[in-house]
């Protein structure tokens, strides 16, 4: 199967209509892939993490085993986008040719096929938000990790991935913007949801609203769950930043101007977390506005 990206690949929503397009080629099982991006001059976070994850899935459907680095090729046009691809680890890990490159501004290609808290803790507190883009204090840090984390564990809770999760973010500098992007290719939260609430009708739209509402979890036993969602959004409204969540047919987009819930034609049985950060410090709220003493886990 040979598959060549197109020129461009950003993050609005046409963007992962076009990503999402891809999963149905490789429903065919091939016995090896080629990716092509001869033709490509731009891709972005999500494009990344979702690319590498698009590969690791059609390993799994092959039901053999598929080296990318024996059986894979891939081609470049652009040397822009072998160097990001090297420079975020995506190279690397997929076991494909590289040489030793800093990592600029790239946030690294990640992939998680276990629960691995605290290697994960690490790669938000040192990776996305350790390296001066954005001025925290330690304490706001760890709140804003909270619930990305536990985004991160309610795949392995939930969403039953055949390879788990996988994540990558950037930094752009004119934009003044900071952004992370986790993947799973699981059963995605409306079903979860839908499962939980015994609501098999359920919109997608529905079922994840009803998910940022607090307290909202499908996690049944004695730890505190389910505030992630609802403080994640209370941050970046207070902060202009933005939350997108794709999973489904459902849509989230919230940021400092709307809260936006819809159902989409394109489906994606899986669940994209996208978090936008705005790397004005002038922005950031101070600790004492938030109610840091909340308890997620």
């Amino acid at each position: 199967m040979r598959i060549t990206i197109r020129p461009n690949v950003n993050d609005d929503t046409e963007d992962f209509d076009y990503l999402f397009g891809l999963l149905h080629q490789v429903k065919d099982r091939p016995s090896e892939l080629e990716l092509n991006f001869s033709k490509c001059v731009f891709l972005r976070q999500n494009a990344v993490a979702f690319l590498g994850g698009f590969i690791r899935l059609a390993q799994t459907f092959a039901q053999v085993k598929v080296s990318v680095n024996q059986h894979g090729k891939i081609h470049f046009g652009d040397e822009k986008v072998r160097k990001n691809l090297e420079r975020n680890g995506f190279l690397k890990t997929l076991g494909l040719p590289c040489g030793e490159a800093d990592s600029g501004n790239s946030i690294s290609y990640r992939e998680d096929r276990t629960r691995q808290q605290d290697a994960f803790t690490h790669y938000l507190r040192e990776d996305w938000l350790g390296r001066g883009w954005v001025h925290v204090t330690d304490t706001l840090k760890s709140f804003i990790i909270s619930p990305m984390l536990e985004a991160y564990i309610n795949v392995f809770d939930h969403a039953d991935s055949l390879i788990g999760v996988v994540s990558c973010g950037q930094h752009y500098p004119i934009r003044k913007e900071l952004k992370l992007t986790l993947i799973d290719f699981g059963v995605g939260i409306p079903f979860t949801v839908r499962e939980y609430l015994k609501k098999p009708d359920m919109k997608a739209s529905d079922a994840l609203q009803w998910a940022f509402q607090p307290g909202a979890t499908t996690k049944i036993g004695p730890l505190t769950r389910g505030l992630g969602l609802k403080e994640l959004k209370r941050f970046v409204k207070t902060n202009q930043g933005k939350l997108e969540i794709y999973s489904d047919r459902g849509y989230v987009c919230i940021d400092h101007t709307r809260e936006d819930f819809r159902d989409r034609i394109t489906q994606f049985k899986g669940t994209v977390v996208q978090i936008t950060l705005n790397c004005d410090e002038q922005l950031y709220t101070t600790d004492n506005e938030f109610d840091t003493d909340e308890s997620w886990f």
